[in-house]
């Protein structure tokens, strides 16, 4: 990543790629995911215009990169069901 692609990141960081992943504890309500992931999701394009970076944190690509769909919060994979992201 360029220098200043984040607030105090003076140097360039090099480093290998991997999607971002949303981390959240194991008792979240299943309403509550589901809320963030469309939220997000819908989000996308101005998070994108304003961050580079966050072009690549998609719905899409975490879903891609999950090594599981069981990894993915039920209201999460809810929501990518819905959207047509995940075919039920």
């Amino acid at each position: 990543m360029p220098a200043g692609s984040y607030p105090g990141q003076s140097e360039p960081v090099t480093s290998v790629g991997s999607w971002p992943f949303v981390l959240s504890r194991i008792d979240l309500p299943e309403d509550v995911a589901y809320r963030l992931a469309r939220a997000l999701h819908r989000g996308e394009p101005a998070l994108g215009a304003r961050l580079a970076q966050a072009k690549e944190s998609t719905l899409a690509n975490t879903l891609v990169a999950a090594p599981r769909q069981d990894l993915i919060h039920p209201g999460v994979l809810r929501y990518m069901r819905e959207s047509g992201l995940l075919k039920p």
